[in-house]
């Protein structure tokens, strides 16, 4: 995007593959990020009603969200079955670019499948959540924290808090 304005706007020579090229890193970044934004429950949601479920009826809660996973996951089967269709016939070239546009049509079913074994992941959570048992066993909130950037470099982690108490009471 910035070759795009400079070349456009500065030099007034405008570049006619620019503009697909972002296009498709957006789709291609949009596509990457789908499983760990779902995964970790990042995604954008007005949670006040949830949370309050959540402390209240946390049985209900997860019958709620297992409808909800149960939803999604249906949702992307069909989201794969229109993205395999786009990418058999995606032995078309770009129209500024020179590649195939299946290497673009291949992203979303890829995706999409992860994404699946991800909400069969929740589902499970979810049925224990149903069955009273609230404990994490998938581990969702680890493999979270280990996509997510560190803390900044002078806040000191939790361990060495940890290390500072002990040593302080000893």
């Amino acid at each position: 995007m910035v070759a795009q304005v400079l070349f456009r706007y500065i030099l007034n020579i405008p570049l006619s593959w620019t503009d697909e090229l972002s296009r498709f890193l957006m789709i291609y970044m949009t596509y990457l990020c789908l499983p760990f934004v779902y995964l970790t429950d990042k995604n954008i949601a007005m949670t006040f009603v949830t949370e309050i479920l959540e402390k209240k009826t946390p049985r209900l809660f997860s019958f709620l969200t297992l409808l909800a996973h149960i939803s999604a996951i249906l949702v992307f089967v069909v989201w794969i079955n229109f993205g395999w269709n786009f990418f058999q016939t995606g032995s078309v070239k770009a129209d500024s670019l020179p590649i195939p546009m299946f290497y673009v049509y291949i992203i979303p079913p890829v995706m999409m499948g992860l994404t699946i074994i991800y909400a069969l992941q929740k589902c499970c959570t979810s049925i224990r959540g149903v069955l009273g048992d609230f404990e994490d066993v998938s581990h969702t909130a680890k493999t979270a924290a280990l996509f997510e950037a560190p803390a900044a470099e002078g806040a000191p982690n939790q361990t060495q808090e940890q290390t500072f108490e002990s040593e302080k009471s000893a």
